[in-house]
């Protein structure tokens, strides 16, 4: 439950500060044209923060993001200035709505290559060739190119609603779809905050002629990048990349946080290193992430981390050994009965049905680990004591012949 709640958060997040976006909205309305001036500068720094950030962790999603942002802030505020004087500012308008989606969906897609780096370059490369593309359709040589944006695609006239074409719309909704299915094929958190830059860059260009709501959603627009950068380097430092459990790190900070009565346990995977040296890391790896997803759910208020290796920890506060014992034993027991077959080159994309022979050929590998489990008592006074003494009954378990609880 605690978990459900956390994961439902982390995806309001970028949300939540559209909406606190809107009300900083209301609240600049009153400013005179003196703060205004001020505030016209935040953006920029938000850029360059999350430009610096961005590259000092090395996420070029976010970093090229920052950079169309802080060319569209740009653009907008000259489009913005020259709306009612120049008939190219709102042709480049038509020529950005197009292209502020495209570019949030693809530097999103694109894979983690690094920013000073020959695909850095590239992809500073694609962003200089639609600058040229922009500066070319608005003059006369891509007229006929512009006219087709302009284009109506459904009998509703949608332009009483936005002046964003039916074409850009278009665009916006699938984006739009393609990051939330992304989002959820992936289960990953950074999907989600692109969909919530790409929605306050959808309300910006709705109402580009506002200046405090272009200023404070361009604003919104970069502190929902930075917080998914931040996002990014948190889960690195605190989470396990392989098995998506909390990491050492993590453990030690909330063996920090323990109260007066507390038990801790070590589970190991049994003949582990036999494991790998006969079927290959690789394999070894699909065995520590599906005991991990096991373990996850230990039941009894149980948190578990990846201690290293293939040790695990689980961290049961307010709880003795008496009434964590029964937990432990069933997680032990569900994990005995659960089967691993080995992948092989020539595994069939579907599951062979139970009475063919081909089942009978590749039998399950039993997959058992060993427990040991400690409390707080006046022997072990503080949780590095507990860890070590249960680390100490993980080894008395491991000498009983393995594939049990000891305390």
């Amino acid at each position: 439950m605690k978990n459900r709640f956390k994961a439902i958060f982390n995806i309001s997040i970028p949300f939540i500060i559209i909406i606190l976006g809107y009300f900083l909205y209301k609240k600049a309305i009153v400013m005179t044209a003196q703060q205004l001036q001020i505030i016209e500068i935040i953006p920029y720094f938000t850029f360059l923060i999350g430009l610096i950030i961005s590259f000092k962790f090395n996420r070029s999603r976010e970093f090229f993001m920052f950079i169309i942002l802080a060319l569209s802030f740009v653009l907008l505020n000259y489009i913005r200035k020259n709306t009612g004087e120049s008939g190219s500012a709102l042709d480049l308008y038509l020529v950005i709505c197009l292209l502020i989606p495209t570019n949030i969906l693809v530097f999103s897609i694109l894979s983690e290559r690094g920013v000073l780096s020959l695909w850095g370059g590239i992809r500073i490369g694609l962003i200089a060739l639609q600058l040229l593309f922009a500066n070319w359709i608005i003059n006369a040589e891509g007229r006929e190119l512009l006219v087709l944006f302009k284009k109506d695609l459904i009998p509703i006239e949608l332009e009483k609603m936005t002046p964003i074409t039916e074409i850009a719309l278009l665009v916006f909704l699938i984006a739009f779809i393609l990051l939330i299915i992304r989002q959820a094929l992936r289960k990953t958190m950074h999907d989600v905050y692109y969909v919530g830059v790409l929605f306050s860059l959808f309300l910006i260009l709705h109402n580009y002629k506002n200046q405090i709501f272009y200023l404070v959603f361009f604003f919104t627009s970069g502190v929902i990048l930075v917080v998914s950068v931040i996002q990014y380097s948190y889960s690195v430092a605190f989470y396990d990349e392989l098995t998506g459990l909390p990491s050492r790190r993590a453990l030690k900070q909330d063996m920090m946080k323990l109260g007066i009565n507390y038990s801790i346990a070590m589970l190991d995977i049994d003949f582990f290193k036999k494991f790998n040296d006969t079927y290959g890391h690789d394999t070894g790896d699909e065995v520590l992430k599906l005991v991990a997803s096991i373990i996850k759910d230990v039941t009894g208020g149980g948190k578990s981390y990846r201690y290293g290796g293939e040790e695990f920890t689980i961290l049961f506060p307010s709880r003795s050994i008496g009434e964590v014992l029964p937990h432990l034993e069933e997680l032990r027991e569900k994990i005995s009965k659960r089967g691993f077959y080995v992948r092989s080159k020539n595994r069939p994309k579907k599951k062979p049905r139970k009475s063919t022979s081909s089942s009978r050929a590749s039998k399950p590998i039993r997959i058992t680990v060993s427990i040991g489990v400690a409390q707080k008592n006046e022997k072990n006074k503080t949780p590095d004591a507990v860890l070590k003494s249960a680390d100490s009954a993980l080894y008395r378990a491991k000498k009983k012949g393995r594939n049990c609880v000891s305390k």
